[in-house]
């Protein structure tokens, strides 16, 4: 008898290795139980979380723009190029949008852009407008009206989105949809900088 015992505390002690839990239960595991079950499984799967990616859509000026983008509202515009950012603010434009910096800080930033020369040469940026990250074009060439005082420039300068069109010619300008397609085209540059 003692014989059978012991063979038999042998067996369910070598089971009991072998199966954390009993094979037979109610189907409810103790709290002991489970916490085996949890441990012995934990590092098994690994969770990555991942970030939202930051998109930059490309809006039409007279379909979306003009109305989304309110005059006298600030904005932040970052230079596809250099990842420079810069606050303006819409003074005005109904082909497209004239813009002041907001400041002498943020017109010494936008002025770098350019090496702090004057120019009409265009380049691609993002502008976030109401949440909303916008592909688009500048120029560096300050003209005509100028509403901010103090913030160093005289005038305004342009932004031009999807089928805007210059001021003087009425007619949408090719140079500046190619650098509104490029910050459209690059628009995963963004999240290195946003996220």
């Amino acid at each position: 008898m003692c014989y059978f015992l012991t063979i038999t505390l042998f067996v369910s002690l070598g089971l009991s290795s072998v199966f954390s839990y009993p094979l037979f239960t109610s189907g409810t595991l103790t709290y002991g139980q489970q916490q085996i079950i949890n441990d012995e499984n934990e590092g098994e799967e690994t969770i990555t979380e991942t970030k939202p990616k930051v998109e930059v859509v490309s809006l039409d000026w007279f379909e979306v723009v003009d109305t989304f983008f309110e005059k006298y509202v600030t904005t932040r515009v970052i230079d596809v190029n250099t990842k420079t950012q810069y606050y303006v603010k819409r003074t005005g434009g109904y082909n497209h949008a004239d813009v002041e910096p907001i400041d002498r800080t943020n017109m010494n930033k936008f002025h770098s852009l350019y090496n702090y020369e004057w120019s009409w040469t265009r380049r691609p940026v993002w502008v976030e407008i109401n949440g909303v990250f916008v592909a688009a074009s500048i120029n560096g060439m300050p003209h005509g009206y100028s509403l901010i005082e103090n913030n160093g420039q005289d005038g305004h300068t342009c932004i031009h989105f999807l089928n805007s069109k210059t001021h003087g010619t009425k007619r949408v300008d090719e140079a500046h949809q190619k650098a509104v397609s490029e910050a459209l085209a690059r628009a995963d540059e963004l999240n290195d900088i946003i996220l």
